[in-house]
């Protein structure tokens, strides 16, 4: 029971400051790539290549290559993941707690911004119709 409650108090020792992030692991720096900077290198990769597949997907007219490409694109967002979850846990790569003030303010902002997109009770009506399995034509 003790070992949980110090695993728990560890535990809020690294997620009460500002940043989260897990103990670092040492390496020798040097002239040569090292494996964090490997796996930085690898995950920079992989954000430029779901960045470019998801242009590909969205422009890609042939029904069974815009399917084969979005197949494409999340293996690279896995990949991507995976690679952020291993430098996480190696402490290579830390992200910033926001407090719960400012996610709710720019929530109330950005929910604001619906009231200004056009059509919009026209958008429901469409997406009731295509819900309802009638498409309009694709010319391919």
């Amino acid at each position: 029971m003790n070992d949980q409650g110090g695993s728990y108090s560890s535990q809020q020792e690294r997620y009460s400051g500002a940043t989260i992030k897990n103990p670092t692991v040492q390496f020798t720096r040097g002239k040569e790539f090292n494996d964090r900077d490997r796996l930085n290198d690898m995950l920079a990769t992989e954000k430029w290549l779901t960045d470019n597949y998801n242009v590909f997907v969205r422009e890609t007219s042939h029904h069974n290559l815009y399917r084969d490409i979005l197949h494409i694109l999340n293996e690279t967002h896995h990949a991507a993941r995976e690679l952020f979850n291993l430098m996480f846990e190696k402490g290579w790569y830390s992200i910033q707690a926001e407090q719960p003030g400012q996610i709710s303010k720019e929530y109330q902002k950005f929910s604001g911004y619906q009231s200004q997109f056009p059509e919009q009770g026209q958008y429901h009506t469409r997406s009731q119709h295509y819900s309802q399995g009638h498409f309009p034509p694709v010319d391919y």
